[in-house]
């Protein structure tokens, strides 16, 4: 098949674009030139050095080529959206969007496990501390709902997926390395509110898969799916199988939500930090993607040791690590008030481990 990706160095469109060269696909993809293509096997990759929001500069650069898969992995606006209908439409045989689960994270209730229909539930309240991403979960919506208005079975097939938190070796948001860094240095782990919030991650490699499966299923048109791994944990079964696959004991220290949202901690001017304390249960539906692309995910446990091996070779901090002093001597702190007045704050702090 002929695919365009728009995108192709990211962490998503990286291991697609891999995975479709492998299987023999023409493929080429649309990035601002600014990154290379990391290691791909030996197949037929062409590289377009464009920026995708400019309309006119990427038409002059496609022509009037046409594509049996256009794959958009960097719409985050819906201004991008209209634009790929504008220049798609009657030339591609399936226009596949990548999406997000934070489209239902943005709504004010949900019913767990949350299935592909609750997509526009009513949205909350702004809330600038949602950690799906409150702006990003509803700019998403808004690219969703453009591209279905233009959906159309010949003209223009549309199909999307919605992964969960994506993870693996090289994610660039780190949000494992966040908490296996921690584990590694053997110190108390400061863990926001009570750690059993429910939720799911997804392997980068099973995510790469349920995209290329999409043009391998004629039912998938028309359709969103979720895509999560089928293990369902919480931040605390979560930690406790880091101690388990590094070898270290963990100790976490809890500290009430409300209490740590105050500390200067709690936020981070580079981006998320204590990732994984998603303070609401989200646990979405896999049946769909079973029935319709026969999903499965890979255990844990295996890409999770890959992961952590990866990590430990690169050198590097994880996000926030330069302020560890200061989580250490907050937990300090809260033992201390907790020794001083067991009445009054001992529901300040919990530890398990």
């Amino acid at each position: 098949m002929k695919i365009l990706i728009l995108g192709g160095t990211g962490f998503i469109s990286g291991a697609l674009v891999r995975r479709l060269l492998a299987s023999g696909h023409r493929v080429s993809i649309v990035t601002r030139g600014r990154r290379r293509p990391g290691a791909v096997p030996s197949g037929d990759l062409e590289a377009l050095a464009v920026d995708r929001s400019n309309i006119h500069a990427l038409k002059g650069v496609l022509g009037g080529r046409t594509f049996d898969a256009v794959y958009d992995l960097i719409a985050y606006l819906p201004e991008e959206s209209r634009s790929a209908v504008e220049l798609f439409r009657g030339r591609v045989g399936r226009f596949i969007h990548c999406s997000t689960i934070s489209v239902y994270m943005v709504s004010d209730r949900i019913q767990c496990p949350v299935s592909e229909d609750q997509d526009e539930a009513p949205m909350m309240t702004f809330w600038d501390r949602n950690p799906f991403g409150m702006q990003y979960g509803i700019d998403k919506r808004a690219c969703e709902r453009v591209l279905w208005d233009a959906h159309h079975d010949v003209q223009f097939p549309v199909s999307m997926l919605r992964p969960t938190f994506v993870s693996g070796p090289a994610d660039p948001t780190r949000r494992d390395w966040f908490w296996i860094e921690r584990v590694l240095d053997g110190k108390p782990l400061l863990v926001p509110g009570s750690g059993d919030c429910a939720f799911q991650q997804v392997y980068i490699e099973d995510v790469a898969a349920a995209f290329a499966a999409l043009l391998e299923h004629q039912t998938s048109e028309g359709k969103a799916y979720n895509v999560a791994g089928e293990e369902i944990c919480s931040l605390n079964e979560y930690l406790n199988l880091l101690g388990e696959l590094t070898g270290r004991p963990v100790k976490c220290v809890h500290v009430p939500q409300p209490v740590f949202d105050k500390h200067a901690i709690s936020s981070h001017p580079r981006g998320d930090v204590f990732p994984f304390n998603t303070r609401r249960t989200a646990v979405f539906s896999l049946d769909r993607i079973k029935k319709d692309l026969g999903f499965r995910s890979t255990p844990h446990r295996h890409w999770m040791a890959e992961t952590i091996e990866w990590w430990r070779k690169q050198g590097t901090h994880s996000l926030g690590y330069d302020r560890r002093r200061e989580e250490l001597e907050y937990i300090e702190s809260l033992r201390r008030l907790e020794g001083a007045d067991q009445g009054g704050a001992a529901g300040t702090v919990g530890q398990t481990g």
